[in-house]
C-alpha cells in the first residue's frame, strides 16, 4: 500500500500550511503532491513558496499562480490592468523575487506520477487542459463525466473549487482536496486529502486541520494586504475567516454587472452586500 498527501489553494495562507504540513509529516505519506493556486489572496505568498521549496513537494501551476506570473507581460490579460479590481494580484507580485516567478514558470499543469505498485492517477489544478474550471459535489453527473471522458486514468484528483470531496462519476473516482486556505463549505479549518493505493485502485479520505486564524487576521492588517489589496482583499479575507465562498460569489458576480459598477468597487461592494450572502449567494449553486 501506496500513501500520497494532496493538498491545494493554499493562496498565500502560511499558519494554515505550516498546520497542514505537521499533520501530513506525522502520517508519513510516501509522497505528498500540492495541486496549484500556492499564491494570492493570503499575505504571505512568498513564504509559502519558500517553504513548500523547502519541502521538494512537487507542484502544479494554478490560475491563480498563472494571473501574477502575466502581470506585466506581453501576455497579460487586459483585464489585469484594472489595479482596484486586481488588485491583490498585483500586491501580490510585488512580493515575489525573480526566483519566486521562476520557480512558478517552470510548473506543469498536470502531474501522472506513475508510483511504483500503485494503479495511475491523473493529477490536476482544475479540470483535464483547464485550471479555470473544477469538479464539485453538485456539478452534475452528465457534464462531469464529459470533463473526464478522456482520462484514462481512473483516479483523478484537483482543488481550484474549494469544497472537499470523494465522489464516484461513473467509472471515475473524483478527489477534490478542498482549500488549505479557505474550504467553502462553512467549515473554517485547513482541508487536504491522504490517498492509499494498492496496483488495481485508490482510496481517499478528507482530513481537516484546526489552524490560528488570528494569525491571518493580524496578518492582513500589518503586511498592508488588508488596505492596498482593496475589496478583493477584504472578501478573501471573509472567505478565510468563515469557511463560505465570499470572494469567489463576489468576482463571478461583478463579472455578470455592468462594467462601469466595477469603477467604483466599494460601491459594488456595497450593493453586493445587500443582496447576497449566505443562502443568497450569487453564483448559480446547484
Amino acid at each position: 500500500m501506496v500513501t500520497i498527501a494532496l493538498l491545494s489553494d493554499v493562496h498565500g495562507n502560511l499558519p494554515a500550511l505550516e498546520a497542514v504540513a505537521k499533520d501530513i509529516l506525522s502520517c508519513s505519506p510516501d509522497g505528498v503532491f500540492v495541486l496549484g493556486d500556492m499564491i494570492n489572496g493570503c499575505p504571505w505568498s512568498d513564504q509559502v513558496l519558500d517553504r513548500l521549496h523547502e519541502y521538494g513537494w512537487p507542484m502544479l501551476l494554478g490560475n491563480h499562480d498563472d494571473a501574477v506570473l502575466q502581470l506585466g507581460t506581453p501576455r497579460m490579460e487586459p483585464r489585469y490592468a484594472d489595479r482596484e479590481r486586481y488588485a491583490t494580484l498585483w500586491w501580490t507580485r510585488a512580493q515575489l523575487s525573480p526566483r519566486h516567478s521562476a520557480l512558478l514558470a517552470a510548473l506543469p499543469t498536470e502531474l501522472q506520477p506513475g508510483l511504483d505498485g500503485t494503479a495511475p492517477l491523473r493529477l490536476v489544478h482544475g479540470i483535464p487542459g483547464n485550471f479555470f474550471v473544477g469538479l464539485r459535489p453538485d456539478s452534475p453527473e452528465g457534464w462531469a463525466a464529459r470533463q473526464l471522458e478522456p482520462i484514462s486514468e481512473s483516479t483523478l484528483a484537483g482543488g481550484h473549487t474549494h469544497v472537499p470531496m470523494l465522489r464516484r462519476i461513473r467509472r471515475w473516482l473524483v478527489v477534490n482536496t478542498g482549500s488549505v486556505a479557505a474550504c467553502y463549505d462553512g467549515d473554517p479549518r485547513a482541508s487536504y486529502a491522504l490517498l492509499y493505493g494498492d496496483a488495481h485502485n485508490w482510496r481517499a479520505e478528507i482530513r481537516r486541520v484546526v489552524y490560528d486564524l488570528d494569525a491571518v487576521d493580524v496578518g492582513y492588517h500589518e503586511t498592508g494586504l488588508l488596505v492596498e489589496g482593496g475589496v478583493m482583499a477584504e472578501m478573501f479575507r471573509r472567505s478565510v475567516m468563515t469557511g463560505l465562498p465570499w470572494v469567489s460569489d463576489f468576482t463571478w458576480w461583478i463579472r455578470e454587472q455592468p462594467a462601469e459598477l466595477s469603477l467604483d468597487m466599494r460601491g459594488a461592494l456595497r450593493t453586493y452586500d445587500a443582496i447576497h450572502g449566505p443562502g443568497h449567494w450569487a453564483f448559480p449553486y446547484v
